[in-house]
């Protein structure tokens, strides 16, 4: 299959993609090269044709152009295409595609005649116009077939998108936005409807009319992957992360070299990155949970009101919390002057003793209507199934205890020493290790073993990290992998067991094999054909999935009801992010997730905040995020997590400080519910798309 290249991340390429090379009609030789090729560093990287002969060519990195002394060989009377392939880190093919011989072509092998009129000939006799190669000319014939067509009124894209269930109110959504909202909207569907694959329809039809080339997606950080995910396996959409290795590198000049990039919130409110973001002009700007726009005091705000941009998505369930003005706020970005002023719209639209309460509703929605679709759940007719969760507190034995006791003591001694400016392994090492110790003594060694490795760590801490990793190494029982195995004798059905870590899985992988269990794995690392095949295998033959978080990034995964988190992330919202592979709409049976903690363990505190306080197994995918967003907290959730480990005097300390954490997330769970029924009544039936 042929995927482009155009506007992805280096780290997407895999070996097979290609890209058609465009020859330049008015420079004899010169190619318009792929972006992904000039992010790859093609100043260095090596050219072979199909028999692996190599290829002279040269770079012009100011016109991202590549020079072909022999490019007439490459285009002759019985080629149709040239492609440039990817093999490789640093090497690349060019490769021809032949035209199939055409039943009108005389039998002598001969040129055929084209008669010209005499008007058309005089011009092109006259020089006045660039000849224009066959590939210039497919372009400019398909452009113009796509001008041709009246209106939104038939997409053009869902022929094209792949591996989603496309519903009713989501195409009638994207045509409402298109055709009547001119691509200026916003998206308050009930969480759980779809609102990211309605953006993601409109984008690919805005994209495939030639409307949107640039595109900028802002999201909260722990949402990248997934958005990535999405947009890539559903709609084609390459979009390449601030975080991006090769985008950092280039340094602030990628902002406006790269058409389609997403980044978090944080990112882009930032120096240098707001300045470039603001620089440029784009198509189509999308803002994921845009609830953290609504005040405008703050500096999202101001970067929302000032970007340059032709269509603007804004998404969120929840446009208002604690006062009218926040949906002013959320207005005046898509279409200021809409609602008046500030002053005027308090005056004619807020109550003046409770600022929830509208006045002149009936004008405010018909002004609303302007730019506001909303979905309810009970107006859809789709049903969403139940999600039971079991939670299995395992006793680890005394080999493991004893390497997680000493190796959590000293991550926690070192977070807090990391306050007071002490050298020795950085925060997020620390924070990987306390992650892998909650996975397996298999993945805490990895972790261990490269920490030790690293020369800038003080002496005296390599001698413990060594230590430790003799220790991890020794282990090899897993009291969790035990209780699996006895969990997976009890159920039948499918199973997807989810860990963050590669050595557990492999451990997971022959202790499984081992009990005789049929298993699909399914990692980062795999190809994209083995990919494919894993989750084949998995549909049609295994009976249990093995993945990583990779697993949980755009996978369709309904035809399964159980999974198992044999690890924890900290973030709740990646724990959803796994969970809503299975529960979502079109699940038709009940999905039933197991969780797996050590007793007395950081994991085991983490867990039990989540459900006594949150009960988020019991909540709506997507409800998470609203209720993280009512903490008001910059920080992300682990960030949370790990300040409150290093500040801890030892596990029990940790409890404590998770009970009053969980005490900020039950209000924040009820400031949420309250203000989804702010939305209903002052939305109620309103605003749904047009038919």
């Amino acid at each position: 299959m042929v995927r482009s290249l155009l506007n992805s991340a280096p780290l997407s390429l895999e070996p097979g993609d290609r890209e058609e090379l465009i020859l330049r009609a008015a420079k004899p030789g010169w190619f318009e090269l792929p972006e992904a090729f000039v992010r790859e560093g093609a100043a260095g990287c090596a050219l072979e044709d199909a028999e692996g002969r190599p290829v002279d060519a040269s770079f012009d990195p100011a016109r991202s152009a590549l020079l072909l002394p022999g490019w007439r060989r490459f285009f002759n009377e019985t080629s149709a295409a040239v492609w440039l392939e990817w093999l490789g880190p640093g090497r690349f093919r060019v490769l021809v595609e032949n035209l199939p011989p055409s039943d009108e072509t005389p039998a002598d092998g001969s040129p055929q005649r084209i008669e010209f009129v005499a008007a058309d000939l005089e011009i092109l006799r006259s020089g006045a116009l660039e000849p224009a190669s066959s590939i210039e000319f497919d372009l400019a014939l398909e452009a113009a077939q796509l001008s041709i067509q009246s209106g939104f009124d038939r997409l053009l894209c869902l022929p094209m998108l792949r591996d989603m269930q496309i519903l009713d109110h989501q195409t009638r959504t994207a045509r409402t936005v298109l055709r009547r909202l001119r691509g200026r909207a916003l998206l308050c569907d009930e969480v759980g409807l779809g609102k990211t694959m309605e953006a993601g329809i409109i984008l690919s039809e805005l994209a495939l009319r030639g409307l949107a080339r640039s595109i900028l997606i802002l999201v909260p950080p722990s949402l990248i992957e997934q958005w990535q995910g999405e947009m890539r396996r559903k709609f084609s959409l390459e979009l390449t992360s601030h975080d991006d290795p090769l985008f950092r590198e280039r340094g602030v000049d990628a902002w406006k070299d790269v058409d389609r990039i997403i980044a978090s919130f944080h990112t882009a409110k930032r120096e240098p990155h707001r300045s470039a973001i603001l620089a440029r002009r784009w198509d189509a700007v999308v803002i994921d949970e845009a609830h953290h726009f609504r005040n405008r005091s703050t500096r999202l705000w101001s970067l929302g009101s000032e970007i340059q941009r032709e269509f603007l998505l804004l998404l969120t369930a929840t446009p208002v919390q604690n006062d009218l003005e926040e949906l002013f706020n959320l207005v005046t970005l898509l279409e200021p002057g809409l609602l008046s002023t500030a002053h005027g719209f308090q005056k004619r639209f807020v109550d003046r003793k409770d600022r929830l309460t509208p006045r002149n509703l009936d004008e405010l929605h018909r002004l609303l209507g302007e730019v506001m679709v909303r979905n309810r759940r009970s107006t859809t007719g789709l049903q969403f199934t139940r999600r039971w969760a079991r939670t299995f507190c395992v006793t680890p034995g005394d080999r493991e205890r004893a390497l997680y006791d000493a190796a959590a003591t000293l991550v926690r001694r070192r977070l807090g020493a990391l306050r007071e400016g002490k050298a020795g392994v950085a925060r997020m090492g620390c924070i990987q290790l306390q992650m892998a110790l909650g996975s397996s003594s298999h993945a805490a060694a990895g972790i261990l073993e490269t920490l030790s490795a690293n020369e800038a760590v003080p002496e005296a801490e390599r001698r413990d990290l060594e230590s430790l990793t003799a220790a991890a190494r020794e282990v090899t029982e897993s009291a969790k992998a035990d209780r699996l195995l006895g969990l997976l004798d009890e159920i039948e059905d499918k199973v997807v067991i989810f860990t963050q870590f590669r050595a557990t899985q492999a451990m997971l992988r022959r202790r499984l094999g081992e009990a005789g269990h049929d298993v699909a794995v399914f990692h980062g690392s795999l190809t994209r054909l083995e990919k494919e095949s894993a989750i084949r295998s998995f549909q049609e033959r295994a009976r249990i999935l093995l993945a990583t978080e990779s697993g949980s990034e755009g996978r369709n995964l309904q035809f399964a009801h159980n999974i198992c988190n044999f690890d924890l992330p900290w973030n709740p919202m990646r724990i959803e992010q796994r969970i809503g592979r299975l529960s979502r709409i079109g699940q038709s049976h009940d999905v039933h997730v197991f969780n797996f903690v050590a007793s007395g363990t950081l994991e085991a505190a983490v867990l039990h905040l989540l459900e006594a306080k949150l009960n988020m197994f019991e909540l709506v995918i997507g409800e998470i995020d609203m209720v993280l967003g009512n903490l008001d907290d910059d920080q992300e959730f682990e960030e949370v997590i790990a300040d409150a480990w290093g500040a801890s005097s030892g596990i029990d300390d940790f409890a404590r400080r998770m009970e009053a954490l969980g005490d900020r997330l039950k209000k924040a769970k009820e400031a949420y519910i309250r203000q989804r029924g702010h939305d209903e009544a002052l939305f109620k039936d309103r605003f749904a798309p047009e038919g």
